[in-house]
């Protein structure tokens, strides 16, 4: 399936596209925050980027295209790795997906994280509207408002949270989405996470996190910010 993939692909894009260098490099930034937060414990938390028009050109330049042909392409987390990891050394946290017929992973033995698949069902649903980049972290405050009676019914929550932090309809005008506890890294995830998104750009996932789509590493972690300053704010008024 993935036989011959030329063994430092992304090394050797990283090196020779500047673009690729300055996202990594924000995503370097947004790492560090997520980390330093405590919203990453260990090696939870996943990214995935849409990069096809930065690798596209580059893989049929390089003559590559010869060996598997590859239509999109994604920057994602490698499984098990931490964020923590991805602020200091993002290319031994990081690897390339390329999408033809079938998946092809650089370096080949890498393996993606868990939640992939998750990941790619919503990058599908989001295509062609600049919504790149989908951010998953584990925010104290939000994995504990996703265990009240608010978090039952989407619009009380989104009711709740937009009266303490008016600043929300600015961030996300179009509310936050919210999905029933599914196993972390399963199909039934992946599949529930694609019917709650409903056109929204964040979704929390009970007892678990938050997934932030956005165009970019900084627009995520903006989204991720300000869903979890709600949730403070929630429990210094209510509890």
């Amino acid at each position: 399936m993935r036989r011959n993939n030329p063994p430092d692909l992304l090394q050797d894009a990283y090196l020779a596209i500047s673009e690729l260098r300055g996202l990594v490099g924000k995503l370097c930034e947004a790492a560090a925050v997520i980390h330093g937060a405590g919203w990453a414990e260990a090696n939870a938390g996943n990214v995935s980027l849409r990069i096809s028009d930065l690798i596209q050109p580059f893989w049929l330049a390089a003559g590559y295209a010869s060996q598997c042909t590859c239509s999109e392409w994604f920057l994602v987390s490698r499984s098990g790795s931490r964020y923590r990891e991805m602020a200091k050394n993002p290319l031994e946290a990081l690897m390339l997906i390329g999408i033809g017929t079938k998946q092809h992973f650089f370096p080949e033995a890498a393996k993606p994280t868990s939640e992939w698949d998750c990941h790619y069902k919503l990058h599908q649903l989001y295509a062609g509207r600049g919504l790149d980049c989908l951010l998953h972290t584990h925010p104290t405050e939000i994995i504990a408002l996703s265990s009240t009676k608010e978090y039952q019914n989407q619009d009380t929550l989104n009711a709740t949270l937009f009266s303490l932090l008016p600043e929300l309809s600015i961030f996300l005008p179009a509310g936050i989405a919210t999905a029933p506890f599914a196993e972390a890294g399963s199909s039934k995830l992946a599949e529930t996470s694609r019917v709650c998104m409903n056109d929204k750009q964040v979704l929390i996932w009970e007892k678990h996190g938050l997934i932030a789509l956005a165009e970019d590493p900084d627009k995520a972690l903006d989204y991720t910010e300000v869903v979890n300053k709600a949730a403070k704010l929630y429990f210094l008024i209510y509890r």
